[in-house]
């Protein structure tokens, strides 16, 4: 039988334990990114924001808007950075 009952979960309990130690360096697909971004879109016209966290710290990344360079994000705690991965070239 499956659970029925009722729980709250604060959002950032929601990241899970993680085992392994991720890469310094995390490629993120054009196409990954871009779904984030409608996804972000919808959630605000609902009043929701949509945060994104360091897996590790827990930490909010700062956003790298319209970035020059190969970063789109960062974590200020760990310094790992999420780079443009699959597909930027050609979207850019």
């Amino acid at each position: 039988m499956k659970n029925t009952k009722e729980m709250e979960v604060n959002g950032i309990d929601t990241i899970r334990e993680t085992t392994s130690k991720p890469p310094m360096e995390i490629e993120v697909s054009y196409n990954v990114q871009y779904s984030q971004q409608v996804l972000m879109q919808g959630w605000n016209l609902a009043y929701i924001a949509i945060i994104l966290y360091c897996y590790i710290c827990k930490v909010p990344l700062v956003w790298h808007t319209y970035p020059q360079g190969n970063v789109i994000f960062h974590c200020t705690n760990c310094n790992r950075k999420w780079i443009k991965g699959e597909g930027w070239k050609k979207n850019e």
